[in-house]
């Protein structure tokens, strides 16, 4: 597994990046059946991943991203990465190729990372609109901890277990139930140690998430206050979602006072 492509910021030197982010954006989509990987499907012309990168890009440090993309999508992945990021980007940017399982693939944009790079972000490219600010609240909280930080809302929804048949058995307590997103954010040697041990881990019994993997491996995962507009694509209805946060974001910057910034969207 190679590096596609390194510092393609631009040849002005940067100081060396302590914050990394693996953008995952391997994921199949198979319930998506859109045809295509999720990260690559549209949204008015525009591929996921392209919001996801402007966003990492758009954050004030001296960093280095990881796109983990599937093989088949690489060179894409490459093209829109020309495309959006700035010629004087203070951004390195990579792109590799993705693994069987989403652990696997954490574990690839990981490796690619330079050594400089003492925090991690894993984020999935399928949660387009994440917001700068939650990144920013992400990394503030593990430098302040050293633990490991999830963004999470509460479950408001009344929860059922049921069997196969889809017969109920019983009302699950919600008070302790949180719904967790990305972008997720770890002290690099927590995250580099427990993606070492996941790989014993029984196939059928895979992590389905980054926090998982250390928590199993025994670190301290705690949550902060995510936010709706983290949504993330999984099936054809939640298109009409990212369409809803795509439009609220266009008018937010056409309503923006003149000279404003922030990332492109």
């Amino acid at each position: 597994m190679n590096s596609l492509a390194n510092d393609i910021s631009g040849s002005t030197p940067h100081a060396l990046p302590s914050l990394g982010v693996v953008l995952v954006a391997a994921g199949r989509g198979e319930r998506l059946g859109a045809g295509a990987p999720k990260a690559f499907v549209e949204l008015h012309g525009r591929a996921l991943l392209e919001f996801g990168i402007g966003v990492v890009t758009s954050l004030p440090h001296t960093g280095h991203l990881v796109v983990v993309a599937p093989e088949s999508h690489a060179a894409l992945a490459l093209e829109i990465v020309d495309q959006v990021l700035p010629q004087e980007s203070p951004w390195e940017v990579s792109v590799v190729h993705g693994g069987r399982e989403r652990h696997e693939s954490v574990r690839f944009g990981l490796e690619a990372l330079p050594e400089s790079v003492e925090t991690v972000l894993v984020h999935d490219a399928a949660r387009p609109f994440a917001s700068a600010e939650l990144f920013e609240r992400v990394l503030a909280e593990v430098v302040r901890t050293g633990d490991a930080v999830v963004p999470a809302l509460p479950v408001v929804d009344t929860l059922k277990r049921v069997d196969e048949d889809g017969i109920v058995h019983e009302t699950v307590d919600r008070a302790t139930l949180v719904a967790v997103q990305t972008p997720q954010g770890f002290v690099r040697e927590t995250l580099a140690a427990a993606h070492a041990t996941a790989q014993i881990q029984r196939e059928n019994d895979a992590p389905t998430d980054d926090a998982e993997v250390v928590q199993r491996a025994g670190a301290r995962v705690r949550t902060i206050e995510g936010e709706q507009r983290a949504h993330k694509l999984t099936t054809p209805a939640d298109l009409a979602i990212l369409e809803h946060f795509l439009t609220e974001n266009l008018l937010g910057r056409e309503a923006a006072p003149a000279g404003s910034h922030g990332a492109s969207l």
